[in-house]
């Protein structure tokens, strides 16, 4: 629902850390080395491109390969392993990467709420105990790594999402090839909340007076994605959010919207945002609360952005 907005420069950052990870069982080569002579050629990828390479290079990568390597045990799900320590199943080339990986994820985002949903808080915290710096978020494999091994790695795979839409919601479910990973997602632009109010005068005092549903305008594209993610369902249980926002439209109509902003010598725009919230008008902060979408297209409809 909300584009990752990353850093300048951390794609060569996540390169080294992941690269020149020594490996100790093959005489603390590099992960790059050891790619280098045994995987590449069966790959047919830099580990740059695997590793760094953006959604649509990881799409271009995923069709081109395949689900070849998504047996058990091979070379391959040894080599990029996420997650696992040795089993019988799966006997890794390197240990399990996945704390070294969300360290560095909440070291170089900017990480508030679930960029999938914008419901849940996601951000990191620090700990009463160690005064060491926690996290609330998972990190989801958009494309999966159960079928797609060689993409466990890849940074533009990984997005910061709450354990609902992870593992409750989403789990190994393929959603189109549009990720919020992607330069080219476009969701907030393209998708509204929208409430398709009978009553134009605001008369609405239950939750069952109105209907509150994700709208796509001109395109289908993101409907795999709202479906996938059960946006619609669960955003249902917000619908209170709205009624308060309608009631306090009620009582702040454009008349004495007017009226404040000249007591308080602010802007109307001002006034609105002390209202109302302050994501009414900025689509890059929308990932700093929840619901700050939800509250922004309902803004819209009512009139006050």
């Amino acid at each position: 629902m909300i584009k990752v907005s990353y850093s300048q420069g951390v794609e060569d950052k996540y390169y080294d850390l992941i690269s020149k990870s020594k490996m100790q069982q093959f005489k603390y080569r590099t992960f790059e080395s050891y790619y280098n002579q045994y995987l590449k050629s069966k790959l047919g990828y830099s580990l740059k491109d695997i590793l760094c390479g953006d959604h649509e290079k990881l799409i271009e990568i995923k069709e081109t390969i395949g689900t070849k390597y998504s047996s058990k045990n091979n070379v391959v799900k040894q080599f990029f392993n996420y997650d696992k320590s040795k089993s019988k199943t799966l006997k890794p080339k390197l240990s399990k990467q996945q704390p070294k990986i969300s360290t560095f994820i909440e070291t170089e985002l900017d990480i508030h709420t679930c960029y999938f949903c914008n419901i849940e808080f996601i951000n990191k915290f620090k700990s009463s105990a160690d005064k060491k710096f926690k996290n609330g978020f998972t990190l989801d494999h958009y494309i999966d790594k159960g079928a797609y091994p060689y993409l466990a790695l890849s940074l533009y795979n990984l997005i910061p999402s709450c354990y609902t839409c992870n593992s409750k919601v989403k789990g190994i479910k393929k959603i189109n090839n549009i990720s919020p990973s992607s330069s080219k997602f476009d969701f907030d632009t393209k998708v509204r909340f929208k409430t398709f109010m009978q009553n134009k005068n605001l008369q609405i005092d239950e939750e069952r007076d109105f209907a509150l549903l994700l709208k796509e305008d001109f395109s289908t594209d993101y409907q795999e994605y709202i479906q996938g993610f059960m946006l619609d369902g669960r955003y249902e249980y917000h619908k209170y959010k709205v009624i308060e926002m309608i009631n306090k439209r009620k009582e702040y109509p454009d008349s004495r919207i007017a009226e404040l902003a000249h007591l308080t010598q602010k802007t109307r725009e001002e006034v609105k945002q002390d209202l109302f919230g302050e994501y009414l008008f900025a689509d890059e902060d929308l990932h700093k609360r929840p619901l700050s979408k939800l509250i922004k297209d309902i803004s819209a409809e009512l009139g006050l952005a």
